[in-house]
C-alpha cells in the first residue's frame, strides 16, 4: 500500500484537483483507493459525497473518538474502488489544541495506527491525502505517515516559496526517521516563456519535478461543479490528458 500526501504550504495551487483526479484515475485502473480529506474546508469530501452529517471523519480518527476499525470509518463513493474518509470543520480544533500542547504526536500516532489497519486488510492499494495549506496538525500527521509527497505548484514566486518551505519542513522530519519522497507537480501552466523559466528555476532549486505538467483548462473548474473527475467529465481535455500522464508516472514508481 502506498500513502501519498498532496501538499503545499500555499493555497490555490491545485491540491484538491490533483487529489480527486489522481484518486479517480487510480481507482479506474482497478486499484482500491482511499482518499483522506485532511482539510477543514472539506472540498474533497464535498466533491465525492452528498451527505456526511453522521459519518465518521478524520477528526474522529485523530481524536480517538471514532471506531478503530479501518473500514467502519470509510464512506463509499459512486465511483468503483474509491472510498473517502471525510473531513469537517472540526479539524481546526486540532490546530488550537496543538498550540496549547507540546506537539501533534498523538495525531501522528493515531493516523499511523489507522493506516497500519489499512495495510493489514490487504485490499487497499493507495491512500491519497488531500492536505490543507500550511503546517497544520492534520498535515503534519500526514507528512509523518506518508510514503511520498506530491507538491502541486503554480509557476509563480509565491508558490515556489511555499514549495521550498514545505521541503524544509519535510527535511526537518528526518531526525525522527521520516524520509518521504518529495516530487513537484507544476499546475495551471501555460505555454509562455515565463512559465518555462519558472519551471527551470524549480529544477535549479534541486527539486524533483514530474514530467507531467497540468495546463490551464476551464474544464478543471467546470468539473468541480459537476462533481465528476476529469476522466469522466472531459476525458479528451488537455488537463485530463495531463493527469493521465501523471498517473503513468506514479504507477511507474511502484
Amino acid at each position: 500500500m502506498r500513502v501519498i500526501a498532496i501538499s503545499n504550504n500555499k493555497g490555490g495551487t491545485g491540491k484538491t484537483s490533483t487529489a480527486v483526479n489522481l484518486a479517480a484515475l487510480l481507482a479506474r485502473e482497478g486499484e482500491r483507493v482511499v482518499l483522506i480529506d485532511a482539510d477543514p474546508q472539506h472540498n474533497s469530501t464535498d466533491f465525492f459525497l452528498d451527505d456526511t452529517q453522521d459519518a465518521p471523519t478524520l477528526y474522529d480518527v485523530l481524536e480517538g473518538t471514532g471506531e478503530t476499525v479501518w473500514s467502519d470509518n470509510l464512506q463509499e463513493t459512486p465511483f468503483e474502488n474509491l472510498a473517502v474518509l471525510p473531513a469537517d470543520g472540526n479539524l481546526s480544533r486540532l490546530d488550537l489544541a496543538a498550540l496549547l500542547s507540546t506537539g501533534t504526536a498523538r495525531e501522528e500516532r493515531r493516523l499511523r495506527d489507522f493506516l497500519d489497519a489499512a495495510r493489514s486488510d490487504g485490499e487497499t492499494g493507495f491512500v491519497v491525502i488531500d492536505c490543507p495549506p500550511g503546517f497544520t496538525a492534520a498535515s503534519t500527521a500526514a507528512l509523518v505517515c506518508c510514503d511520498e509527497v506530491i507538491v502541486p505548484t503554480r509557476v509563480d514566486a509565491f508558490s515556489r516559496a511555499g514549495v521550498l518551505e514545505l521541503l524544509d519542513q519535510v527535511r526537518s522530519l528526518a531526525c525522527y526517521g521520516v524520509r518521504p519522497g518529495f516530487r513537484v507537480l507544476v499546475t495551471m501552466a501555460d505555454r509562455s516563456r515565463l512559465s518555462k523559466q519558472a519551471e527551470e528555476q524549480l529544477r535549479r532549486d534541486g527539486l524533483d519535478l514530474f514530467k507531467a505538467v497540468i495546463h490551464n483548462s476551464v474544464c478543471v473548474g467546470e468539473s468541480s461543479y459537476t462533481r465528476l473527475p476529469l476522466c469522466e467529465y472531459a476525458p479528451r481535455s488537455r488537463a485530463a490528458l495531463d493527469y493521465e500522464e501523471l498517473l503513468r508516472e506514479v504507477l511507474a514508481d511502484e
